[in-house]
């Protein structure tokens, strides 16, 4: 029987192709096979060829179950839902640099659909994000920090770089096909009571969350930094600029005094991201070219949208005289209004205030919103 590795990866165009970067055996599947929980061990090996991608600059592959038109609509909606709940920031001129900055930055990305948005959100934060789909915030809070238009860039291409090699659907994936693996293998000890494999259950997590997924955070950030150092450079700043803005930021670090041991942290270290960005200079370096000082392009600060008033109708209270509200729904008549209300017992006839004009109101009769309904 052939012992010859098998290794396969998903190519962009939904093809497949061999992987160099993993393999295994006819022999490794046929144990995977005996084992106790092995149709979930081959299932999850299968899945993993299926689901393998290829993080762009970098070439590392990636485990990632999530499509990007997945990605791009999550994104699409968790933007949205910000955009009506968190205020704009109203610093016009911060505004439209940041659009600027950011379309520079969005024009050398290599993140196909996007569409593009851009944000300056009132926070005190020094924080910023880039949702898949090109969905960008920036909290008015690290304005301090970065300073300038070079520093912005830093921030913007390190997190469009988060976007563009899909660490977020990664981090979803690896936690999916891990909580697999650990559920796989405790369920099947039959000879365990279910106090003893909850237990089990809390170490697992605990282990595999501090033993390979906060690691595997502190890579995305390494990655999101090669990658957008390589993006500032190409959209015309200069690569150096990226370490004076984290000098500037790890000093803003230390004023928070920040005790999490090293081994607990998401993020590297700042000593040591500003030692690995001094090593990744030369190769940015080779594809920075200055921006010519006219190329400045027109920009739009985006208008955050006025909340809409909810549609209602106000019933009196014949009794009480008190008024009670209910929202409106298209052929809402005033029985169903009254009863929303919890007026059972009122006279059959109601006048309707609508805009000043009195109208007479039966079981029937369908509101408007803004009606108000009186009873004698």
């Amino acid at each position: 029987r052939s012992m010859q590795p098998i290794s396969w990866r998903a190519k962009a165009n939904g093809g497949l192709e061999i992987n160099p970067n993993f393999c295994f055996t006819v022999h490794m599947v046929e144990r995977a096979w005996r084992n106790s929980f092995g149709a979930a061990s081959l299932a999850l090996l299968l899945v993993f060829f299926a689901a393998c991608t290829t993080v762009p600059e970098i070439g590392r592959s990636q485990f990632n179950l999530i499509s990007p038109s997945m990605e791009r609509s999550m994104g699409r909606d968790a933007f949205t839902r910000m955009k009506a709940t968190t205020p704009f920031s109203k610093d016009t001129n911060a505004s439209a640099m940041l659009q600027r900055v950011g379309q520079r930055i969005a024009a050398v990305a290599d993140l196909p659909k996007a569409q593009w948005e851009f944000v300056l959100f009132s926070q005190s934060q020094a924080n910023a994000f880039c949702l898949p789909g090109g969905k960008v915030g920036v909290y008015t809070g690290i304005l301090p920090i970065t300073q300038n238009e070079a520093g912005l860039a830093t921030v913007l291409a390190h997190e469009v770089a988060h976007a563009v090699a899909h660490h977020g659907s990664e981090r979803i994936s690896r936690v999916i096909a891990i909580q697999g693996v650990g559920i796989a293998l405790i369920s099947s000890m039959n000879d365990v009571d279910a106090s003893t494999k909850n237990l089990l259950y809390a170490a697992y997590g605990l282990a595999t969350t501090i033993g390979t997924e906060i690691p595997h955070s502190r890579l995305q950030e390494n990655e999101a930094d090669e990658i957008g150092l390589i993006y500032m450079a190409r959209a015309g700043y200069d690569p150096e600029e990226a370490i004076e803005f984290w000098e500037r930021f790890a000093e803003f670090n230390k004023q928070r005094n920040s005790s999490t041991p090293w081994f607990l942290r998401t993020h590297p270290l700042d000593e040591q991201r500003i030692e690995n960005l001094k090593r990744l200079m030369p190769k940015a370096k080779l594809q920075y070219r200055p921006r010519p000082v006219d190329e400045d392009l027109p920009v739009t600060v985006p208008k955050q949208a006025k909340p809409t008033k909810p549609k209602t109708v106000t019933l009196i209270d014949p009794v009480s005289g008190v008024a009670k509200t209910v929202p409106w729904v298209p052929a809402l008549t005033l029985y169903s209004a009254r009863r929303k209300a919890g007026l059972n017992r009122v006279p059959t006839t109601a006048t309707i205030d609508r805009g000043g004009r009195e109208l007479t109101g039966k079981r029937g009769s369908t509101l408007q919103p803004g009606d108000v309904v009186r009873w004698e």
